[in-house]
């Protein structure tokens, strides 16, 4: 009735997948592997919904790798706010929701977890990830009606696994020695993310680990 939707970014999206051994009240990963509290794309891997008349094209569908940690500094951009002077770790997305296709302001995504264990790394068309314990809903039948089925908190994921996401988004098939190439790549970005971050799999510290924020 007020007319903010003539000039007003919606965004709808969530901070993980579902919650599957709920069943009935958990929601659907489409087919993608494991949910909530893991670093597989079921639990990765979510819808979002823009509209933003006049700037996002209407009926259009994006497909760039892109995280919720980006959104700050996208809406800086837009509303003309400065970001903070310390070291942030989102990208301005502001490109894709002006429609350009050839645009990337993302080409990485890092899938630290727990504490700081680097489970996984992705360029957005491959994943390597790393050996590591998790969660796994898959062999328990979900509960339903708020009450939750069975989940193995003890998983342990033994082999290093390479992942095509363009044509195996439900990561079932490891392709590690078809693409040397892509696995290095992705090696070489994970080790540097170590150095920068470290990682709790390795047992390193990181140069630059930055303290938990606080209030």
């Amino acid at each position: 009735k007020e007319g903010l939707d003539e000039n007003t970014l919606v965004v709808v999206t969530s901070d993980n997948g579902p919650w599957i051994n709920y069943g009935n009240h958990a929601g659907s990963t489409g087919g993608l592997r494991e949910g909530k509290g893991t670093s597989f794309e079921g639990g990765q891997r979510v819808p979002c919904l823009m509209q933003w008349k006049g700037t996002i094209p209407a009926g259009s569908v994006c497909n760039k790798l892109a995280v919720n940690i980006d959104l700050l500094p996208t809406f800086a951009h837009i509303s003309g706010a400065a970001m903070p002077s310390h070291k942030t770790d989102g990208v301005n997305l502001f490109s894709l929701l002006q429609g350009d296709t050839k645009s990337t302001p993302r080409t990485s995504f890092l899938y630290y977890y727990r504490r700081n264990s680097l489970e996984a790394v992705s360029d957005g068309e491959f994943k390597l990830i790393f050996p590591h314990p998790t969660r796994t809903y898959e062999g328990f039948a979900p509960g339903n009606d708020g009450m939750p089925g069975r989940v193995d908190e003890n998983k342990m994921l033994e082999e290093k696994i390479l992942i095509d996401l363009r044509r195996d988004p439900g990561e079932r098939y490891n392709v590690l020695s078809q693409y040397p190439e892509a696995a290095g790549r992705l090696e070489q970005m994970a080790n540097e993310a170590r150095e920068d971050l470290g990682d709790d799999l390795q047992k390193k510290e990181g140069k630059n680990r930055r303290a938990i924020g606080t209030l």
